[in-house]
C-alpha cells in the first residue's frame, strides 16, 4: 500500500497530545522485537509510561493487531498503559503538511489496555482519547493496582526473610554484600546506670 506508515500516525499523534498537555515530552522511539521489527512510541501520561500501538484501517484485522501490540507492551512491562488505535485509511493519502490537523479532527478507534483490564474499542477523537486516557487512570487509582503490587513485593520479602533467617552464613554474605555492618557497641556511663 502506498502512503504513510502507523509508525508516523502515532509519532504524530503522541504530538498531537503532547500539545494538548495530555503527555510530557520527550516521546521515544523504542525498538520493538525482531519479529516485529516497528519501533513503539512510549510517552509519560500522569507519570505511567504509555505505549501507542496504531493500525490503519486498510486491514481488516487492525484492531485485533492494535489490541493485541498494546496488550502485550503492558503484560511485557514496557508500559502501564497501551493504547490501541485504528486509523482511518483515507489519512495514508494526506499531504503531511496537513497530516497532524486531519489526524486530530478524524475519527479514532480507540482501546485502552491497562493492569486493571482493557476497554473495548469505541470511536472518537483525540479529545475522545484524552477522556480515555484519563478515566484509565482513574480506574488505576481505583484499583489499586500499585497497593496489590506492593502487597505482593511484601509477601515475598517476608517469605524469604523467614527462609533465611536461621542461615548465619546467608545472613552474613547477606550483610556483607548489601555493606550493613553490625552496631557499635555502646559504652555505658554513670548517668545510664543511674536511669
Amino acid at each position: 500500500m502506498p502512503g504513510y506508515r502507523q509508525e508516523v500516525f502515532n509519532v504524530l499523534l503522541a504530538q498531537l497530545l503532547q500539545k494538548r498537555g495530555v503527555i510530557s515530552a520527550p516521546e521515544n522511539i523504542v525498538k520493538a522485537d525482531a519479529a516485529k521489527r516497528m519501533p513503539d512510541v512510549i510517552v509519560n501520561f500522569n507519570g505511567l509510561r504509555t505505549a501507542i500501538e496504531g493500525e490503519v484501517g486498510d486491514h481488516a484485522d487492525a484492531p485485533q493487531l492494535a489490541l493485541k501490540s498494546a496488550r502485550g507492551r503492558v503484560e511485557e512491562g514496557i508500559a502501564h498503559i497501551g493504547i490501541a488505535v485504528v486509523y482511518p485509511e483515507h489519512l495514508r493519502q494526506s499531504d503531511f503538511a496537513t497530516l497532524a490537523d486531519e489526524l486530530a479532527q478524524s475519527a479514532l478507534a480507540i482501546a485502552i489496555v491497562t493492569e486493571a483490564g482493557e476497554t473495548g474499542f469505541t470511536s472518537g477523537d483525540v479529545d475522545a482519547l484524552e477522556n480515555a486516557l484519563r478515566y484509565a487512570f482513574e480506574q488505576l487509582l481505583k484499583e489499586d493496582v500499585v497497593a496489590r503490587a506492593v502487597a505482593i513485593l511484601d509477601d515475598g520479602i517476608d517469605h524469604f526473610a523467614r527462609a533465611v533467617i536461621d542461615k548465619d552464613g546467608v545472613m552474613d554474605r547477606m550483610a556483607e554484600a548489601l555493606e550493613i555492618r553490625g552496631l557499635p557497641e555502646r559504652h555505658r556511663n554513670a548517668e545510664d546506670d543511674e536511669e
